[in-house]
């Protein structure tokens, strides 16, 4: 049980690396969120749901589109000028990963000001030194060192600018301990004015989708008990 958590972590990793560098053509996903995760009988993570995936010109920085994807999800710079890069992959990827070391989804208002928007709760306890205190009670054993690194790489994920975040080969091979995880993270501007009034105004009480746990992470916790 206490492994499977980082596992799954790094088998998503492992799909937009294969999407961005690995594929013969580049392709940015555009829609990595929790409810886009499946697992197979031995939980192992597959990336569902291509239907807004693009494809990349490898002579372009950047493509300028229009921005389709999930409220929470979105990369500030995507989210505001179109500007669609694999980073927007790598910004999707880190909350998914906090979303699954914590256990829910990254806006919840039941949990409380302090506690409702994740990004914001997981910088706070990082920057207060209790960064374990983020993980989800649900997990009575875990390897401490393993959900730090996977805290620490999100933390790098969710950086507000795209240069600051890493490349997806490089978040598997941090999550993998190939390479050492910068101790040092610059706090990330993780919510922005849009994702604070998409809440707000979409519904006065968020649906069902918003407020469940991550799906993936909730067969986990029930089928290792």
């Amino acid at each position: 049980m206490k492994a499977r958590i980082w596992q799954i972590c790094l088998g998503i990793a492992r799909g937009p690396a294969y999407l961005h560098e690995e594929s013969s053509v580049r392709v940015v996903h555009r829609d990595i969120k929790a409810s886009n995760v499946l697992l197979d009988a031995n939980l192992n993570p597959k990336i569902s749901d291509f239907g807004l995936a693009k494809l990349c010109d490898d002579k372009k920085t950047h493509v300028s589109t229009k921005v389709a994807g999930t409220f929470g999800y979105l990369a500030p710079e995507y989210a505001r000028r179109g500007l669609m890069t694999e980073k927007v992959d790598v910004f999707a990827f880190g909350v998914v990963t906090l979303e699954t070391i914590a256990g829910r989804p990254n806006y919840d208002d039941r949990l409380g000001e302090d506690k409702a928007y994740l990004l914001e709760w997981v910088w706070q306890l990082y920057e207060d030194g209790h960064p374990l205190n983020v993980t989800d009670p649900r997990l009575t054993e875990f390897n401490s060192d393993e959900v730090l690194r996977a805290i620490r790489v999100g933390l790098l994920c969710i950086q507000s600018s795209p240069r600051q975040r890493p490349p997806m080969s490089r978040v598997v091979a941090m999550l993998a301990g190939d390479i050492e995880v910068p101790e040092a993270v610059t706090k990330p501007s993780y919510v922005t004015e849009w994702q604070r009034n998409a809440i707000e105004t979409s519904s006065s009480k968020p649906g069902p989708e918003a407020m469940s746990a991550s799906p993936f992470l909730s067969s986990v916790i029930d089928e290792g008990r």
